[in-house]
């Protein structure tokens, strides 16, 4: 079972990796909808 420090770690990691990937477009507004697809498919991705 992972540590509360790795805990930590991870989830930094993962907001970090979902700002990176909302940044590729700065000109673009997401709507709530757009960003649970961009977060399904994170999690879809980090799953396999």
């Amino acid at each position: 079972m992972p540590s509360e420090k790795e805990i930590v770690i991870v989830q930094k990691a993962t907001v970090y990796d979902l700002k990176r990937i909302i940044r590729e477009r700065p000109d673009k507004t997401y709507t709530p909808d757009e960003l649970d697809k961009i977060f399904d498919a994170y999690i879809t991705g980090a799953e396999q």
